[in-house]
């Protein structure tokens, strides 16, 4: 079998013969090329599709194929009709499905556009290699074979490289009703920072930001969703289902989670907040019912606490196991059985300390708080005078309700653009400054 590198452009409209009894003969055009799935790395092309001399459209299977030269394809044997060809079920065509849909860029945490797709032989197949996002590849699909081929011969001289790997984007799911919807492979999204991630999602068409995001697993898509301006967030949650939504917003922070369910109408609320985890929905509904513009609505209820009496060692082997669920780990409150806040400690206080020692001998218990009702700039204010990075939020009868982050301080300072580029402080940031001395 002979079998040459082209782009799909460049097939497209090429002879095709029929081979037979030692002769050969004209009888239509490549149409399309087709891969039977995209689960594979680099996919075979497993059919071609012929534009026949008599104008109907035929098929045939990639083991009739003998030769695809820069001139000709030549077969082995007749096509088929549509209709009586054994086309694989969920098969993709390359012009049709794959030619002008967005992919994702992982290595330059980017959307861009597929302008042409490129082939290469590998040993009896021909395989899906590469994406063509660039000129070369607007140019090849023009026509304009001159400028294409100028443009490839210069690309490392005068443009950067426009080809990526095909094995860094893949189809997610194919159905003939619906556009293609592409997918990176998880062990590569894993490693996109969740901000380059909500970048990704905002260049999205509004179709395909929520069916990159069902393909992310719930705690990636919580982080990244996280990162997402309101409109957006209320956009894909609109073209999401709503088991899958109450997934995604039970591993949001609880205070973010608030913010997004306070915007929604109260059916689409109750309606996921009955399908999320019951000791998430109790947290969110708590602080759903605070104003958003007091120190209520903008805490979190996610924080570690210890009670009195224990020592260093315990304290620690403590937290170790709540440290998951918490927003913010520097801080360690010490809390009795009325909830009501006796001291509190950093985490380097704990490491610091020996394992023996008493928490109580360790902690201050000078705790500066606010009330549920202070205002947004009040509890900014409180967190700047002191350098805290999370003030404690306490009810009329001192018993604590949750805290308020710095970066939620912030926020409210901030418009929501700029503030979505700032760091999560429980996240990515720590200061040990937790009370006036």
């Amino acid at each position: 079998m002979q079998l040459v590198e082209a782009f799909v452009s460049q097939m497209l409209g090429r002879p095709v013969m029929l081979a037979s009894n030692g002769a050969s003969r004209r009888i239509g055009k490549v149409e399309d090329l087709a891969i039977a799935s995209a689960a594979e790395s680099f996919p075979a092309v497993t059919g071609v599709y012929i534009k026949s001399s008599d104008g109907g459209l035929r098929y045939a299977p990639f083991g009739t194929v003998r030769a695809m030269t820069e001139r000709e394809v030549v077969l082995g044997a007749e096509p088929l009709p549509l209709d009586r060809a054994a086309i694989p079920a969920g098969q993709l065509r390359l012009a049709q499905d794959l030619q002008d849909k967005q992919i994702v860029d992982v290595d330059g945490h980017k959307v861009v556009r597929v302008n042409d797709l490129k082939l290469a032989p590998a040993g009896e197949s021909l395989r899906l290699i590469a994406a063509d996002v660039g000129l070369s590849g607007i140019f090849r699909r023009l026509g304009l074979m001159h400028w294409g081929r100028k443009l490839d011969e210069r690309a490392s001289r005068t443009v950067p490289n426009t080809l990526i790997s095909w094995d860094a984007v893949q189809p997610l799911a194919h159905d003939p009703a619906e556009p293609i919807r592409l997918r990176v492979p998880q062990d590569r999204i894993d490693r996109i920072h969740p901000a380059d991630l909500a970048g990704i999602i905002q260049d999205l068409n509004a179709s395909d930001q929520a069916a990159l995001v069902e393909s992310l697993d719930e705690e990636l898509a919580a982080d990244a969703f996280e990162q997402l301006d309101s409109q957006t967030q209320l956009s894909i949650l609109e073209d999401l289902k709503p088991d899958r939504a109450a997934d995604i917003i039970e591993n949001m922070a609880h205070d973010d989670a608030a913010d997004l369910l306070g915007e929604v109408d109260p059916e689409t609320q109750a309606n996921i907040l009955r399908l999320m985890e019951p000791e998430d929905a109790k947290d969110v509904r708590e602080l759903l019912r605070h104003d958003e513009s007091t120190a209520g609505g903008l805490m979190t209820t996610e924080y570690l606490s210890v009670p009195p009496g224990l020592v260093i060692a315990d304290a620690l082997a403590h937290i170790r196991n709540a440290a998951d669920d918490a927003e913010l780990v520097y801080y360690i409150y010490v809390i009795d059985a009325d909830n009501r806040i006796l001291g509190v400690l950093s985490l380097r206080d704990l490491i610091r300390a020996r394992p023996e020692t008493p928490v109580k001998d360790v902690m201050v218990d000078d705790v500066v708080t606010v009330p549920l009702d202070a205002s947004r700039e009040e509890v900014a204010t409180t967190i700047a005078r002191y350098d805290f990075i999370a003030v404690p939020v306490v009810d009329g009868l001192g018993r604590m309700q949750g805290i308020v982050t710095v970066d939620d301080a912030i926020d409210v300072l901030l418009p929501e653009k700029l503030r979505k580029m700032l760091p999560r402080v429980g996240r990515s940031r720590s200061k040990d400054r937790i009370a006036p001395r």
